[in-house]
């Protein structure tokens, strides 16, 4: 791609995928698609998130791959999950120089304090930027609440709404140089992912999902305690829900 040449920025703005990777039931995409602006969606695999003890390569496969499906389908769009392989601060540094990021639209994030200090941190800048961060709230979880008073019927009414639908416009391809590709070595490990394991994606998510509601759930409640049998009658549909392949409420 080619490098941003000129003194005026464009303006525009980010959709920042975390835990989110589907292209439905998805309202940071969007609140993107009814701005009249352009956006870059982004996906950051972070050195120092990656290095917690909580992080395998495993999970980075299931990630990768998972965005490779959702960017078959935003292809048509011009459109696809960028990947930097860089801390967050650093990127949006980067891409602030670049553009004039008028919002950021994510989910809100409930992971792990690390994440929690990063964003704190990064609330800092984008205010200093004159950013707007639009963090939408995640699968009827709230972050940093004092009390867990009402929480059930807070959770029950966000479930209860309806699912986003979301329809993508076509827009023209906006042209960057990428300074935090992921290296050479560790793009081979993501793309290396067992067929021994359970492939990732929003396709496989739905069927999985649709399996187990059909058939496969029919004797889970004898055999969820056989190691053998439930391999199959459980819904395994986790891993799914996990990286965001499928939301909590399209479940």
């Amino acid at each position: 791609m080619e490098n941003i040449v000129g003194t005026l920025k464009e303006t525009l703005n980010i959709v920042w995928v975390k835990r989110d990777i589907r292209t439905q039931d998805h309202e940071p995409f969007d609140l993107a698609e009814k701005s009249n602006l352009n956006y870059l969606p982004i996906y950051l695999f972070e050195p120092s998130i990656m290095k917690h003890p909580d992080c395998s390569l495993r999970h980075l496969q299931f990630v990768y791959h998972s965005i490779e499906e959702a960017n078959k389908k935003l292809s048509k769009y011009n459109k696809e999950i960028h990947i930097f392989h860089q801390d967050a601060q650093i990127v949006f540094k980067f891409l602030s120089s670049h553009y004039s990021i008028k919002n950021v639209f994510s989910y809100k994030e409930t992971g792990i304090r690390k994440t929690w200090q990063r964003d704190k941190k990064l609330s800092q800048f984008f205010e200093s930027e004159k950013i707007n961060w639009r963090e939408v709230q995640k699968d009827g979880i709230l972050r940093g609440i004092k009390t867990r008073k009402k929480w059930d019927q807070n959770w029950y009414r966000v479930m209860n709404q309806n699912v986003f639908k979301n329809l993508f416009k076509e827009q023209r391809i906006l042209k960057f140089k990428n300074p935090y590709t992921i290296k050479t070595t560790l793009k081979q490990k993501l793309e290396n992912y067992p067929n021994s394991f359970q492939k990732p994606g929003e396709e496989l998510a739905w069927k999985y999902l649709n399996s187990f509601c059909k058939k496969r759930g029919a004797d889970y409640s004898k055999n969820i305690s056989k190691p053998m049998e439930s391999r199959t009658s459980c819904g395994r549909i986790s891993p799914y829900l996990s990286w965001g392949n499928i939301s909590i409420r399209q479940a």
